[in-house]
C-alpha cells in the first residue's frame, strides 16, 4: 500500500492511542506502518510537523455541519463540546493539542467560524478573538485534566491522596466538599464552566449594546 500522507497521520494517531505522546517515535510509527525507517520522512520532515498535523485532523469535524440557523450561543456550545469530544477520542489528545501550534486547514476553519459566530452576535473583533480563546483555553485544560485523572495517578489514587492531605481544621471549605473536588469530574462540571463562560460573552455582548 503507497504510504500517503494521510495514511502517516493515521498511523500516528493510532499509535498515539496505544503507546501515548511520550513513547510516539518516528521510527516506532515506521514500525507500525510496515515501511523502512525514515520512509515517514517523505511526508513530513520532523516528529514536530507530523503531531502538528494529527492535532489539526482531530479538528476535521468540530465546526463541519454546525447549523447556522441556531441561536449563536447554542452554535458555541455544540462546536466546545465537539472539541471536547474530539480531544477525548484519542490517548493524550488533549496534550498533544496543547504541545504544538499548528495553523494547518482545520484549526484556521475553527477559529475562523468561532470568531464568525461571536462576531454575527455583536462582539468586536478583538473581544470575539479572546473569548474564543478562552474558551478553548479551558476544553483543552478541562480534558487534559480529564485524562490525566482517567490514568495511572489518577481517579482512586488522586482522590485518597487528596483526602489524605486534607485538614478540616485548616481547609474546612475544601473538606465539606472533598466529593466535587477530585477528579475525574462528570460531564456536568464541564458543562457548568462552559456555562459560566457564555455567561461572560452574553455579559459582554449586552455591555456593548446589539450588533452594528
Amino acid at each position: 500500500m503507497r504510504l500517503t500522507r494521510e495514511r502517516v497521520i493515521d498511523g500516528g494517531l493510532g499509535l498515539l492511542d496505544e503507546v501515548g505522546l511520550d513513547k510516539l517515535t518516528m521510527r516506532g510509527l515506521a514500525k507500525a506502518l510496515g515501511v523502512q525507517n525514515g520512509a515517514t520522512y517523505w511526508h513530513f520532515s520532523s516528529k514536530g510537523e507530523l503531531l502538528e498535523a494529527m492535532a489539526d485532523a482531530m479538528l476535521a469535524r468540530v465546526t463541519a455541519g454546525v447549523d447556522p440557523a441556531l441561536p449563536w450561543d447554542e452554535r458555541i456550545v455544540m462546536a466546545a463540546h465537539r472539541l471536547r469530544r474530539a480531544l477525548l477520542s484519542r490517548r493524550d489528545g488533549a496534550r498533544l493539542f496543547a504541545g504544538v501550534f499548528f495553523p494547518l486547514p482545520n484549526a484556521l476553519a475553527y477559529g475562523e467560524t468561532m470568531i464568525g459566530i461571536l462576531r454575527e452576535a455583536g462582539l468586536g473583533l478583538r473581544d470575539a478573538v479572546w473569548a474564543v480563546d478562552t474558551l478553548t483555553y479551558y476544553v483543552v485544560g478541562h480534558a487534559g485534566e480529564e485524562q490525566l485523572a482517567a490514568g495511572p495517578a489518577g481517579g482512586d489514587e488522586a482522590v485518597a491522596r487528596l483526602s489524605a492531605a486534607l485538614d478540616p481544621s485548616r481547609h474546612p471549605n475544601m473538606a465539606a466538599a472533598s466529593g466535587d473536588l477530585a477528579a475525574p469530574h462528570p460531564e456536568e462540571h464541564f458543562g457548568f464552566g462552559l456555562e459560566l463562560i457564555m455567561a461572560g460573552v452574553r455579559a459582554r455582548l449586552a455591555a456593548s449594546g446589539p450588533p452594528s
